[in-house]
């Protein structure tokens, strides 16, 4: 529910001092190439997710590839998980996973070595019904954190270097008052047992709709500032009485945590500042190859979308599981739901390269339901070859639960080249180091060939397309070769352009070795 608050001009307060937002307001997205149209990589890893890298295509082009469904992760299997609403976040922290979720709007956490097994620990903090045997998350001295009623509180890892490690978990509870959202800082060593950061709120603000989802928060190793992803609401214009808001993401800045930009609204392309969709979690984390890159696996709401009718639903037996509304059943059914993939490179502005769904609701009745198919925050390496995504199932319902999601390492987007063969030419670039690293899959009879260009596309010599050395099978991290003795570190530091002539094949990603 979003809350009743109005104003043409949000005034945002931060610490006390009053900003005005205006929610009219456009931010230009941030710059991608350098006044000269070189881009600068150094030895950064780069992923196809935007078209950054590409300047034109011939024959080739973006192929957005869906992750395959694992194992279930995490389900109603313990007395105190009464109901589960849905998986929030899956955290990284050394060698151990941590998922947590909403037991009947009780923080819970699951645990895993390998992003794979999961268990749940008892941590012995939280007593419910008679016992502390559950794995409920809450305060160091036993309490939960919220009222129950409340949002629940969302748990970050604080990357920052020079950390205390007994603040290296931060979370965000919420009071809300009319017109006014106050973010309250928690900190934790462990993840599970929390206390305040300090009595005051690290944040006020009276944004329309501002922290009504799940946010996403991090430390920015690329811009050096903490980076607050938010969900806020703008008015649509006219007016439609059944869908009157549109969910959307803004975003804020802080060097120290406790002092913070304004928020500034998102952009999404030609769509502007008003998506053309319900972004109900944006999801929004650093790629752990390429950390320059946010991914933002976003929950795309396809509000009053139903896709059953009440007779289909009872046909299929759909049970309800919410007690707290009058006709759970009409609640259930009356959206549905799946997950979009959008990328940043920090600034204001989501690049949409694909509309398509990433993550879809596939078959069975029980997916098709309101706000199911939700990708849990974090996107992480379980293998090496592979990283998961983890996806709320059967949302509302008694049979909820966590599924783990596969993908190849890199592997959401590539540029395809069909059997009839393709061709792909990037911008003039920068690099550091002394070679050329890609990843990449062909077919029995596919091929991969590279030509190195200068900065106005004429092939350099011993670095031209016939003498690179052909490249066809299935690598993570395959080094290209040239077969003349040209080095290609003599090149760093100045523009070059890459021409990759490409036959039944994928490339994934690209990047300059020391």
């Amino acid at each position: 529910m979003l809350p009743t608050r109005s104003s043409a001009a949000s005034t945002v307060r931060i610490l006390g001092v009053a900003m005005v937002w205006s929610v009219g307001a456009t931010q230009p997205a941030a710059p991608v190439r350098g006044a000269d149209g070189v881009v600068s990589i150094g030895a950064r890893r780069e992923l196809f997710v935007d078209r950054r890298l590409v300047e034109s295509l011939d024959g080739a082009r973006f192929r957005l590839h869906h992750p395959r469904p694992a194992e279930l992760a995490v389900q109603l299997d313990r007395p105190w998980e009464k109901q589960v609403y849905n998986g929030i976040s899956v955290i990284k922290d050394g060698d151990r996973f941590l998922l947590y979720y909403s037991a009947l709007n009780r923080l819970a956490v699951a645990v895993s070595r390998d992003g794979i097994r999961w268990e749940k620990p008892r941590l012995g903090l939280i007593e419910l019904d008679g016992n502390r045997d559950n794995s409920l998350v809450g305060t160091s001295d036993g309490k939960l954190m919220i009222e129950e009623d409340k949002p629940l509180p969302e748990i970050f890892l604080d990357r920052r270097p020079g950390v205390p490690r007994d603040e290296r978990f931060k979370a965000f509870t919420l009071i809300e008052t009319p017109g006014m959202t106050e973010v309250i800082g928690w900190v934790s060593g462990d993840g599970f047992a929390f206390h305040k950061l300090r009595k005051e709120p690290i944040i006020q603000t009276s944004l329309y709709g501002a922290f009504d989802g799940f946010e996403s928060l991090f430390w920015s190793e690329s811009e050096q500032q903490y980076v607050l992803y938010l969900r806020y609401a703008i008015r649509v214009e006219p007016p439609n009485p059944k869908d009157p808001n549109r969910r959307s993401v803004a975003r804020m800045a802080s060097k120290d945590l406790l002092t913070w930009e304004e928020p500034q609204p998102m952009t999404f392309g030609e769509a502007g500042k008003l998506p053309p969709d319900h972004h109900y979690n944006n999801q929004t984390t650093p790629y752990f190859r390429a950390p320059h890159i946010y991914i933002a696996l976003s929950s795309r709401l396809a509000q009053q979308r139903g896709a059953l009718t009440r007779e289909q639903a009872e046909a299929a037996d759909l049970k309800p599981a919410r007690t707290d509304i009058a006709d759970p059943l009409a609640w259930l059914i009356a959206d549905c739901a799946d997950t979009v993939m959008m990328t940043t490179r920090g600034g204001t502005h989501y690049d949409r390269l694909f509309q398509e769904a990433l993550v879809r609701p596939g078959p069975g009745a029980e997916n098709w339901v309101s706000r199911s198919n939700y990708t849990l925050r974090g996107l992480h390496p379980t293998g090496p070859t592979e990283m998961s995504i983890y996806v709320n199932r059967h949302n509302g319902q008694p049979s909820s639960h966590v599924r783990r999601y596969v993908f190849r390492t890199d592997g959401l987007v590539s540029i395809h080249a069909p059997f009839t063969g393709g061709s792909f030419v990037t911008p003039a670039l920068i690099f550091s180091g002394q070679g050329l690293q890609i990843n990449y899959a062909t077919s029995a009879v596919g091929s991969i060939r590279v030509e190195v260009q200068d900065a106005q596309g004429a092939a350099l010599p011993g670095l031209a397309l016939e003498d690179c050395v052909e490249m066809f099978g299935d690598e993570i991290s395959r080094t290209v070769k040239w077969k003349s003795a040209a080095r290609l570190e003599k090149l760093a530091g100045h523009p070059i352009r890459l021409r990759f002539v490409m036959q039944d094949a994928d490339l994934y990603s690209l990047r300059f070795f020391p």
